[in-house]
């Protein structure tokens, strides 16, 4: 017999990535994986041509009591009706919310997934209210899935979990799929990024690091992309971009399909992040699976991913200056470039195949092995940290 999975989210972009993936992989023949989305979105269609149940909830992005309620009380009446095996919930609003729904309905074991945690995208009394709640959401949660070393690491050090209750996962790659998009860069001059234009990707210090670098190599372009997908910061980046007189050089596109997405990384020079935070991006992932270089700050996932000299370059978040300088040099070097982008390829299929993730979740989904209302101690003894071999 099958054992029930309920995935639960409410974010999409690389979480829907991520979970399309798992959906593609994971074996049907042994789980019988549900979803709870939003409605009418990508993720929801994408998953439901995978064989995934999906059931829409209209959870929002934001705070708000009323609607969070509403999704509470919807999750908690699927929870009583499906009598799941195992919950699966992912980022902020689904993580919580899925957390507290099962311990409402007395659904165990749950598995919770940050994939960055909220109360980073938070400053001051925010930050400390946001951390606040992760703690107490301690209690009833089971398994935390990491999805790097460092996001590991800050789920025992800053929330307080004990080692043996967080398992790393990393978030994988599919490389039969990111074959079909050619390697050879075709815009050798084009600096790329690809995300949300909010708080957490920063792309102020996108803008700024433009300046800086056309002051040095005029030809260079840079673009991008994500406009109009939870990008609150847009109107104010665009502002950012007339006022230093970079309408030429710096482009802002609309989110993209997944095909049209990985074929603009595929093609460009230098592949960029200038996150403030993350978990495991899956966009620096599929440059290096791509072959391009790239140049990310210093934050959770990408420093356990990009190797600093070798399949890129890392720079201190906010560290106009030395982006600038790392682009440059990409830039003017065609041989370094290619060497970390052959480099950087070897790395994420070699690490971060698909397989290597789905083997380590289907580990945690041995649902002979929990106990319904139990402990999962016994089981993830010696599993926290070694799920996959370290990068390096």
């Amino acid at each position: 017999m099958r054992a029930k999975v309920l995935h639960v989210t409410q974010a999409t972009g690389g979480v829907e990535t991520s979970l399309v993936l798992l959906f593609r992989h994971l074996d049907h023949s042994k789980f019988e994986l549900h979803l709870v989305c939003p409605p009418d979105t990508a993720l929801a269609r994408r998953a439901a041509e995978l064989g995934v149940r999906v059931h829409p909830v209209a959870m929002v992005r934001n705070v708000s009591p009323l609607r969070d309620l509403l999704g509470l009380i919807a999750l908690c009446r699927l929870m009583r009706r499906e009598r799941y095996d195992l919950v699966h919930a992912h980022s902020a609003k689904g993580g919580y919310l899925g957390r507290l729904a099962a311990w409402l309905t007395r659904t165990r074991p749950v598995l919770y997934a940050p994939r960055a945690f909220s109360y980073l995208s938070q400053r001051g009394i925010a930050r400390w209210l946001f951390l606040t709640l992760e703690r107490i959401a301690r209690p009833v949660t089971d398994v935390v899935v990491a999805a790097s070393e460092s996001e590991q690491e800050r789920a025992i050090r800053e929330v307080g979990f004990c080692a043996e209750r967080v398992s790393l996962v990393r978030n994988g790659i599919d490389p039969g799929e990111l074959r079909q998009h050619p390697r050879q860069a075709t815009h050798v001059g084009r600096v790329l990024m690809v995300a949300r234009l909010s708080y957490q990707k920063n792309p102020a210090m996108f803008v700024r690091v433009a300046r800086r670098v056309t002051e040095r190599v005029p030809e260079a372009r840079f673009t991008m992309l994500g406009a109009g997908f939870a990008s609150p910061d847009e109107v104010a980046v665009r502002a950012m971009i007339r006022e230093a007189g970079l309408d030429t050089a710096v482009e802002i596109v609309p989110w993209a399909s997944r095909a049209e997405t990985l074929d603009r990384i595929a093609a460009c020079g230098v592949f960029v992040l200038t996150s403030r935070f993350e978990g495991m991006p899956n966009t620096v992932l599929e440059a290096m699976a791509l072959g391009r270089p790239v140049v990310a700050t210093a934050v959770d996932g990408t420093k356990d991913v990009v190797r600093d000299g070798s399949t890129g370059m890392l720079v201190p978040v906010d560290g106009d200056s030395e982006m600038a300088t790392a682009i440059v040099q990409l830039l003017e070097e065609p041989d370094l470039a290619a060497r970390c982008g052959r480099e950087g390829a070897a790395v994420a299929e070699r690490d971060f195949d698909i397989s290597l993730t789905v083997r380590a979740l289907e580990r945690l989904y041995e649902l002979k092995r929990f106990r319904r209302g139990g402990t999962t101690d016994g089981i993830l003894a010696g599993q926290a940290g070694s799920s996959q071999p370290k990068a390096g």
